[in-house]
């Protein structure tokens, strides 16, 4: 098997990170970048213009790590570290209150917020190699826990991540959009680091 490589995400990037962080977070991106969205614009539009711009936001492509195999883009991660809880939070986006719940629980870890591969590289262990970058980031940073949230209806993820040595760290009630899966849960899971 070939090795991948890992670069700093590139402005020019946006295309290909705002496909894998909607992969990543199984449409619920789009679907929150739809409601952003004026007239006559794309979802992706949206999500391309929030990676490519915007500074503040986690999504930005600078806070994404980029995996390559023999010079071709295979997928991504990004991954930032939690900030502190504020005193009191503001109003989110009911799909969005469990998850937000979640990383009220995680601040101050490194957080893995999305990570993802084109299907036609899943399933060749390129998954382990992105999870050890996720880590090298995560102590780069200065923290001592990689955390990340993973849906009860994504079965295979959620046992790749218990292999990998993440455990189940709390639940919150995972709200239906239009197009999403099944209800279930969200899991925040935890991995310490050394």
């Amino acid at each position: 098997m070939s090795k991948i490589r890992f670069r700093q995400a590139h402005e020019d990037d946006g295309a290909h990170l705002v496909l894998l962080a909607d992969m990543a977070t199984r449409r619920l991106s789009s679907y929150i970048w739809n409601l952003s969205a004026q007239a006559g614009q794309s979802a992706l539009e949206v999500g391309r213009s929030i990676i490519c711009s915007d500074t503040r936001h986690p999504a930005y492509f600078r806070n994404w790590r980029v995996a390559e195999l023999n010079g071709t883009v295979i997928g991504a991660l990004n991954a930032y570290v939690l900030p502190p809880p504020e005193v009191e939070l503001p109003p989110v986006l009911e799909v969005l209150s469990g998850p937000s719940e979640l990383k009220v629980i995680a601040a101050q870890t490194c957080y893995l917020s999305a990570v993802a591969l084109y299907p036609e590289h899943q399933g060749l262990g390129f998954g382990e190699a992105m999870l050890d970058e996720a880590a090298s980031l995560a102590r780069t940073a200065g923290a001592r826990r990689l955390t990340l949230l993973v849906g009860s209806f994504n079965a295979g993820a959620y046992r790749f991540y218990l292999r990998y040595g993440f455990e189940e760290w709390a639940r919150r009630p995972f709200c239906a959009f239009p197009g999403s899966d099944m209800p279930g849960e969200w899991i925040l899971m935890r991995k310490d680091l050394s």
